[in-house]
């Protein structure tokens, strides 16, 4: 994939509730957990983090430290959409999670 799709496939700069819900969902699923599972990682309600996915809310401070600390995902990534210091397998990983959700979102839109 080249740079300026992997830019847009991220949302690159878009710091709107929906981007910021968009990656925090890719990340998840690239991890390879649930929602109720990442919820009790992060010691929260698993609405709370549904509220993170359904772009209710913006993640927490803790929340996203935990992916940082946790994952090696960075806040820049999260937050902004940038991907320079996600390693290679997770950036893989992550961008294959967002193909699905955009194929996924496609189809919905068909109806």
């Amino acid at each position: 994939m080249d740079v300026e799709k992997a830019r847009a496939l991220a949302r690159y700069r878009d710091i709107s509730l929906e981007a910021t819900a968009f990656r925090l969902r890719a990340v998840r699923m690239a991890l390879g957990v649930t929602q109720k599972d990442m919820a009790e990682a992060l010691d929260l309600p698993s609405s709370t983090y549904a509220d993170y996915e359904r772009a209710r809310v913006y993640p927490s401070h803790a929340a996203v430290s935990h992916f940082r600390w946790r994952h090696e995902i960075t806040f820049d990534f999260i937050l902004y959409g940038d991907p320079r210091h996600l390693p290679l397998e997770t950036a893989e990983r992550i961008y294959n999670a967002m193909l699905e959700l955009d194929a996924r979102s496609d189809l919905q839109a068909r109806g």
